[in-house]
């Protein structure tokens, strides 16, 4: 049986495989650099009055074309399995991001990343979380993945589905290796001309006590507003957003605000640890909310993330195909939003033409890893019959 190696499990990653788990047998594994799925579309959780309570700090949305089948027919599982729940246009603000004759899911456990978790347990595949590839060289027809910890492994074939070329911490540009220099010149080229803009994402999550605030600034039925002032674009009312789609969950007001493209290119050397800048942001959102009282609210439990590649402004130029073959004996693709557009359905495109691609590649190839895998030093965890999660 082939090993393959999915890199990255946003939705372009946790897609492929889901994808290739339903083209044939293969060994799946999913190296993921952080502690769980999601990459743009993460959710964090915050220990709130003795409850866990959540918020989506890229993505709010499983935004799905409705003339796409492919992504359709995802958000027909997610909606059967009661992952994801539907939200009425109605409540939702018309944003050039958001793709237009399209279905919005949102998390019916209050967050996005569920659906990337459903579709990963469905590929069946073994899920290593915290590893991140260092490295990927061509060893006796086979690929060498090294992570920065933990044993290398060695594959039949790897579709890397992390972000393309830019600023970013974690991108393709961190993947160093013999692979490189398989690049063809007009490869790299396309591969560098990508753009995107930048973006912070600042949550907070309110005491109690601010419900009634939010409330009457967000109106009795709308779960977000379009800002687009120096500072703010984008301001969600997500508790709001989690308590339509549970229909029974109640929690104290969570806030996101998504900063303006302007505001974070100004602050485009700053961390996410800048105290400065969070009491900035925190300062604008309570006087738009209409907030009274210490500015510790908001800044006492809060989480911010500064999305260094986040909307995709000028993608991957190539002949209409999704992702790019680098090699295809031992096959090499990758794949992501930087070949189509930044939404779900253009991750889903990515993700199945790659998953397809490799699959069809892989019919000449003999397989040759299966008994040549390094020692793993991480213990595997099996939950039931589904994804196999190594932390």
């Amino acid at each position: 049986m082939h090993r393959v190696l999915v890199v990255g499990a946003g939705a372009t990653g946790s897609a492929a495989a889901w994808r290739l788990r339903q083209l044939g047998q293969v060994k799946l594994e999913v190296w993921e650099k952080a502690r769980g799925p999601g990459g743009r579309m993460s959710t964090n959780r915050q220990e709130v009055s003795g409850a866990t309570v959540r918020a989506d700090m890229g993505a709010q949305y499983v935004s799905v074309e409705e003339s796409d089948s492919a992504t359709m027919q995802v958000a027909e599982r997610l909606l059967s399995s009661g992952v994801c729940a539907e939200v009425s246009p109605e409540l939702l603000t018309a944003t050039p991001e958001r793709p237009v004759r399209a279905k919005h899911l949102a998390g019916t456990a209050g967050g996005v990343n569920d659906a990337l978790k459903t579709l990963l347990e469905e590929a069946d595949a073994t899920v290593h979380y915290e590893k991140r590839v260092a490295s990927l060289d061509l060893q006796s027809g086979s690929w060498r993945a090294r992570p920065f910890e933990g044993a290398p492994g060695m594959f039949d074939a790897v579709l890397i589905a992390v972000p393309g070329c830019g600023v970013g911490g974690d991108n393709l540009l961190k993947i160093h290796g013999s692979w490189e220099g398989m690049l063809k010149q007009d490869q790299n080229k396309q591969l560098m001309a990508a753009q995107h803009d930048q973006r912070w994402s600042f949550a907070f999550f309110l005491p109690s006590d601010c419900q009634a605030v939010c409330e009457r600034y967000f109106g009795p039925k709308v779960v977000e507003k379009l800002v687009d002032d120096e500072v703010v674009h984008l301001l969600c009312y997500q508790s709001r957003k989690t308590e339509i789609v549970s229909l029974d969950m109640r929690s104290s007001p969570v806030v996101v605000a998504h900063s303006t493209t302007e505001w974070a290119k100004r602050h485009a050397q700053r961390g996410g640890k800048d105290e400065r800048l969070l009491r900035e942001m925190a300062a604008h959102v309570q006087k738009l909310i209409g907030l009274e009282g210490p500015l510790s609210q908001l800044t006492s439990t809060s989480k911010v993330i500064t999305w260094k590649q986040c909307q995709v402004q000028r993608p991957v130029t190539s002949e209409a195909v999704p992702f790019m073959a680098v090699t295809s004996a031992p096959p090499l693709l990758l794949a992501g939003d930087y070949f189509t557009s930044s939404s779900f359905s253009g991750c889903v495109r990515s993700g199945f033409a790659a998953a397809e691609a490799l699959s069809a590649l892989l019919k000449d190839v003999t397989p040759k890893a299966g008994g040549g895998r390094e020692r793993e030093r991480n213990h595997s965890h099996h939950v039931g019959t589904q994804a196999r999660y190594v932390f």
